[in-house]
C-alpha cells in the first residue's frame, strides 16, 4: 500500500443494503449540488457544451456542463453546474432577462427527479379533486367547501 492510495474497510453487505446505500449516497451528492446545478432550456439546438461552458463562464467556475440529448435537437437541454451556489444564482437571475443568440433562456435549479414525481403527482390529486368539485357541485355541495385533503379524510372518516 505504498503507492499513496486510500484504503476503505467496512463491513460486508448484502447485494440489497450495498444498493440502498449507494441510492442513498447519490440522492445525498445530488442534493448537496442542486443549488450549484441549473437545468437549461430554449438554447440554439446547434450549441456544443463549449458554447454553453462560453455563455455561463462569465458567472464563475464550471464544474460541469452536460448537454441531452447529444446533437441537434430542438427539445435539447443542458446542466450547467457551478462551484458555488452564488454563482448559479446570479447565472440565474442575470441570464434569462438576455437574448442569447437570438432566444431566451429558459433557466432554473435543478430538483432531485424523486422530489419533482412527488410534486407531480400532489399537483394532480388537487386537480383532479377541484374537478371532482366542479363535477359534482350540485348533487354534493356539502363537499364543496373542503380545501385539503386532510379535511377531506375528516368528513371521510364521519360517514364511515
Amino acid at each position: 500500500m505504498g503507492d499513496g492510495k486510500k484504503l476503505y474497510v467496512q463491513p460486508a453487505l448484502n447485494l440489497c443494503k450495498r444498493q440502498e446505500q449507494k441510492l442513498r449516497e447519490t440522492i445525498k451528492y445530488k442534493n448537496s449540488k442542486k443549488r450549484c446545478n441549473l437545468y437549461v432550456k430554449n438554447f440554439d439546438p446547434k450549441a456544443t457544451e463549449e458554447n454553453m461552458t462560453e455563455i455561463f463562464k462569465e458567472f464563475g467556475e464550471i464544474e460541469s456542463v452536460k448537454l441531452f440529448p447529444e446533437g441537434d435537437c430542438d427539445k435539447a437541454y443542458a446542466f450547467v453546474c457551478f462551484k458555488t451556489p452564488d454563482q448559479a444564482q446570479t447565472a440565474l437571475s442575470t441570464l434569462p432577462n438576455r437574448l442569447v443568440n437570438n432566444r431566451q433562456l429558459s433557466i432554473c435549479h435543478y430538483e432531485l427527479k424523486e422530489y419533482r414525481t412527488i410534486l407531480d403527482e400532489e399537483t394532480k390529486d388537487k386537480l383532479g379533486f377541484q374537478q371532482f368539485k366542479q363535477a359534482n357541485y350540485n348533487q354534493m355541495s356539502q363537499w364543496n367547501d373542503i380545501n385539503t385533503r386532510d379535511e377531506f379524510y375528516y368528513r371521510m372518516m364521519q360517514i364511515i
